[in-house]
């Protein structure tokens, strides 16, 4: 299978998807970074109701705190998460392609997508560890072969 069919054919959920994390609107911020550290990921999603309300990313807990340094404050840990999270973010369908996920996480400069069934619930979290797993296991060849700047031609040659 070439490398352009697969990644026009094959679904998001086989580019190996995270189970999603899904918190409360009203978990605080302490309760949320706290269980984003135990489970080692990078964002949770805020649902509520059998409907996501927003994703809560470790850039959003970097430009917290980072807005708590600036105003000489230490923040209330106790916020819920509701007030800090990204409201309606983008989002992937089950059936979306491997490229479509691609193109939008770079279009965007996203690092996870959820990844929305057909229920209308987060079935799973795109990943960009996820998506460069299943480009290894899928095209070793092409992607073992790249050099590290493609683009860059050798000034010399190298070798002895």
């Amino acid at each position: 299978m070439s490398f352009q069919l697969s990644l026009s054919t094959e679904s998001v959920m086989a580019a190996y998807p995270d189970d999603p994390l899904i918190v409360a609107p009203d978990a605080t911020v302490s309760d949320v970074l706290q269980l984003m550290r135990a489970q080692q990921t990078g964002c949770v999603l805020v649902c509520s109701a059998g409907k996501m309300l927003g994703i809560f990313t470790d850039r959003d807990a970097l430009r917290w705190m980072a807005k708590q340094t600036d105003n000489g404050s230490n923040g209330s840990a106790k916020q819920p998460i509701s007030e800090l999270m990204t409201r309606e973010p983008t989002s992937l369908l089950a059936s979306t392609s491997v490229g479509e996920a691609i193109q939008l996480m770079s279009a965007g400069r996203y690092r996870h997508l959820p990844i929305i069934g057909t229920n209308g619930m987060p079935s799973g979290m795109a990943n960009v560890h996820g998506i460069v797993h299943y480009l290894v296991d899928h095209f070793p060849q092409t992607i073992y072969n790249l050099p590290p700047q493609p683009d860059m031609a050798q000034a010399e040659r190298e070798g002895a």
